[in-house]
């Protein structure tokens, strides 16, 4: 059932193209033991929910003609098992009562597929295609950590010795690389949400590889090559630390401290594994793994794990962006209130951080838009709704749902403020239902946008029209395709602002068809003014 109302879903919330990659940084020191008992013990806590979630069978099964046709015809890889494998985990019934936006988890299953998938020969040949801000690398200034992008006109050697000190990242990859531009698109396909991917590499016995933090996007991180040792933890009250952004926690300035006691997950990735990690969940790595700490690993495979201890650590981050886009409850509230005139901060003035974990948290949750309206939509299959009102009959009833969600999660989180209104009054008090017809619509159109920026990178020429759609463009077609790229990054700056604008009393149809839809407001809070806001794919560009 939830499969076909992903199929219904898919119609009233045709998608397209968006963009934001996530920034992981290196720092130095610290040493580290192998995977530890406590995370054994949280998952022991976790109870069968946890145990489901592990068995999802979403790996596909072995690659058939069919498929080598298709990686010929693109010059690059097998995309249809990727496409299998997203696609049954999103539509998954566990992992969309118990996985997604509540807890990590680690797929027992090896996806066979996207081992070497992705590998420093690839970068080799991909690397100085993109532009030097999109490749950078951690580095401690002060008393903060921050991304330190590439110079121009950098090389690959310059990248191998950078990697000698730390982790460097793709940033931006999904959206020139036609190999990872192509797994970019199978995720989008598959969840229907604005999708970010960027590639991460480790040489081995780096102590930090990536300090612990937090970042704003649900990501599946998919190991292609090497080995890569990762603790996730459950997230501080943001009430904690209400100053800062609960989903960019650990950046900069802001330093996280471990808390043994939160550890949920402590593992190796191994070439072929799974991580999933829901927003705002702290985590941390490094490449200090030896054959000892791998867990599973059986007598026979000591040949196979030793050339894996020689090979650095390339992993894809293949992120579903929300939450940068708007596109949660937090952000409608945002959105409608200033529409209606009133402030964005809770009654008293303080900032929606200051909520009590479980309210922000619940404020927090993604809107039901693309995959995640499939259990709104069913009930339509049931009645026979989507026979006679198709696209028309599932957006009303993602909206209906929106906009009941929205009023009894705002009641929830400002009982006083909403005192002697019901939802019912709420709902037409802030116009709520006109507030989630607007975010669907901004939805499309994010979605529009990303979808064309794949398409354009999985099936681009080469230089000359020679060589496949995976070789590496001249200095002149790479130039083009970079200005192409940064034109549609703008289109989703604008979109941005035209959602800023409805929501400070533009006409629903003036800016928004001219600029597109966008998503501004809020951050982890989603009470921050639009002007303090930069633009979400600006900041990808530099």
């Amino acid at each position: 059932m939830v499969a076909s109302a992903l199929a219904l879903a898919a119609l009233a919330l045709r998608p397209a193209p968006i963009r934001h990659p996530r920034l992981h940084m290196v720092a130095t020191s610290e040493a580290v033991s192998s995977p530890s008992a406590a995370a054994a013990s949280a998952a022991a806590a976790a109870g069968p929910e946890l145990a489901l979630l592990e068995r999802i069978d979403a790996p596909a099964p072995a690659l058939t003609a069919f498929d080598l046709a298709e990686a010929m015809a693109t010059r690059s890889l097998a995309v249809t098992p990727w496409k299998h494998a997203f696609r049954k985990l999103v539509t998954d019934e566990a992992f969309l009562s118990h996985g997604w936006a509540r807890r990590p988890f680690k797929l027992n299953a090896e996806c066979g597929f996207a081992v070497g998938s992705y590998t420093m020969r690839d970068v080799e040949r991909d690397i100085t295609q993109l532009p030097p801000q999109f490749v950078a690398h951690g580095m401690q200034w002060g008393n903060g950590i921050y991304n330190k992008p590439m110079d121009a006109g950098f090389s690959y050697s310059d990248v191998a010795k950078t990697m000698e000190q730390a982790t460097v990242v793709m940033l931006n990859a999904g959206f020139i690389v036609p190999a990872l531009a192509q797994v970019s698109l199978a995720m989008l396909e598959a969840t229907q949400l604005p999708i970010w991917t960027n590639v991460y590499l480790s040489r081995k016995g780096l102590t930090r590889s990536t300090q612990l933090h937090t970042d704003q996007q649900d990501v599946f991180l998919v190991q292609t090559t090497g080995r890569k040792r990762w603790r996730v933890y459950a997230p501080p009250a943001p009430a904690e630390t209400p100053a800062h952004d609960p989903f960019a926690r650990g950046k900069g300035e802001d330093q996280m401290a471990t808390d043994d006691g939160a550890l949920l997950i402590d593992t190796v990735m191994e070439p072929g594994q799974l991580l999933y990690i829901p927003a705002g969940f702290p985590h941390a790595t490094d490449t200090m793994v030896d054959a000892a700490a791998a867990a599973g690993r059986e007598e026979g495979e000591a040949g196979q794990a030793q050339a894996q201890e020689e090979e650095p650590s390339v992993h894809l981050t293949v992120g579903v962006d929300t939450h940068l886009w708007s596109l949660s409850y937090a952000h409608l509230r945002a959105h409608a209130l200033r529409r209606a005139g009133e402030s964005a901060e809770l009654a008293d003035g303080r900032p929606v951080t200051a909520l009590p974990a479980e309210r922000w948290a619940a404020l927090h949750e993604p809107l039901p838009l693309g995959f995640l309206s499939a259990p709104i939509l069913a009930p339509l299959l049931a009645e026979g709704g989507a026979a006679t009102g198709g696209a028309d009959a599932a957006e009303a009833a993602a909206c209906r749902a929106m906009a009941e969600r929205a009023a009894a999660t705002m009641l929830l989180a400002e009982p006083m403020r909403w005192q002697g209104k019901d939802a019912a009054a709420l709902r037409e008090h802030l116009k709520l239902d006109e507030a989630a017809a607007r975010m669907v619509e901004h939805h499309r159109h994010v979605l529009a946008v990303q979808t064309r920026m794949y398409l354009r990178a999985a099936h681009r020429p080469s230089a000359g029209g020679a060589g496949g759609a995976g070789a590496a463009l001249g200095a002149k077609e790479q130039k083009a395709a970079t200005a192409a790229l940064m034109q549609d990054m703008d289109e989703l700056d604008a979109a941005m602002a035209a959602l800023d604008a409805w929501s400070a009393g533009a006409a629903a149809d003036g800016g928004a068809a001219k600029a597109g839809f966008g998503g501004g407001g809020g951050g982890g809070g989603a009470g921050s003014t639009a002007s303090k806001k930069k633009g979400a794919a600006k900041k990808k560009k530099r």
